[in-house]
């Protein structure tokens, strides 16, 4: 028995050791990209172009200060781009998250019928293209007069991030125990004091996931901002082609400009790591 075990044990620390070793290297090998451009980024104009890449050289911020300063054939300054894609991306997640709470809510309730067909139409919609709806949307933005201006841009991303968000929501709210809501609304408490007193404070991490997605899916979003903006709410990865012209790429720039659009991101998963796990596996162990 003491020899089984042992043995035993053995085979569970090798597997452990064995998984922590590859998930490990996926991850080294996953950052190499980003150590890359990076490095790109500190390298002086001169050596940022050469071929094969130079890795002994002064690190230099003058791609960043570049980046950052308008000129140079650019109509504004990348930090105004910046601006623009946080706006834009808050802005859309105000939106996603003010409407899919109640929505999710709604989709809860037991007296709603129709509640699980609407919930799997809402998640279907999920998989519609984006690009099919750029000509409509960019019709409807003309006649009303918002192209180059953030609603143009808002509205959408928030509609496109709307049913992720209310699918975690709503799955969300189901793992609370219905009883509690029963209890409140027999001493009197009216359905939306529920949503905001009962069940707002618990769904707190799961927001928390669902607005780190809709901010990052709406920061990263490339083809409404192209069609729908020309300078005054051009976001940045829009005005990443800007330092590729005619006579080739600026490497130096435009990797500065990358680690830019970049840095943001990395900072909010690191800062929101444990509320995005939490969010994430919330009702998954009762």
């Amino acid at each position: 028995m003491t020899t089984t075990s042992s043995t035993s044990r053995g085979g569970t620390v090798a597997r452990v050791i064995i998984g922590r070793t590859f998930l490990w290297t996926w991850l080294l090998v996953g950052l190499v990209p980003l150590v890359f451009m990076f490095i790109t980024s500190i390298k002086p104009a001169g050596i940022a172009n050469q071929i094969p890449p130079a890795w002994i050289f002064q690190p230099t911020l003058e791609n960043y200060a570049s980046v950052l300063s308008a000129g140079g054939g650019k109509s504004e300054s990348f930090g105004q781009l910046l601006t623009n894609s946080a706006i834009v991306s808050l802005g859309a997640t105000a939106l996603a998250i003010g409407v899919g709470v109640p929505a999710a809510y709604a989709l809860t309730m037991r007296d709603f019928r129709a509640r699980k067909g609407l919930s799997s139409w809402i998640l279907s919609t999920y998989m519609f293209p984006p690009i099919v709806a750029v000509i409509p949307v960019f019709v409807f933005a003309g006649k009303l007069g918002l192209m180059d201006t953030y609603p143009a841009l808002i509205i959408p991303y928030a509609a496109f991030n709307l049913p992720i968000v209310v699918w975690i929501l709503r799955s969300s709210i189901l793992q609370l125990p219905y009883e509690i809501q029963e209890a409140a609304m027999v001493d009197g408490a009216s359905t939306w004091n529920v949503l905001r007193r009962i069940i707002w404070p618990l769904l707190v991490p799961s927001v928390a996931t669902a607005a780190v997605l809709t901010i990052v899916l709406s920061w990263n979003e490339f083809l409404f901002a192209l069609s729908l903006t020309r300078s005054g709410a051009k976001t940045a990865p829009v005005g990443l082609q800007q330092f590729t012209g005619m006579y080739g790429t600026d490497w130096g720039n435009i990797t500065a400009a990358a680690t830019l659009i970049v840095a943001p991101i990395l900072v909010l998963m690191v800062v929101l790591r444990r509320q995005m796990v939490a969010g994430l596996t919330f009702g998954a162990v009762k």
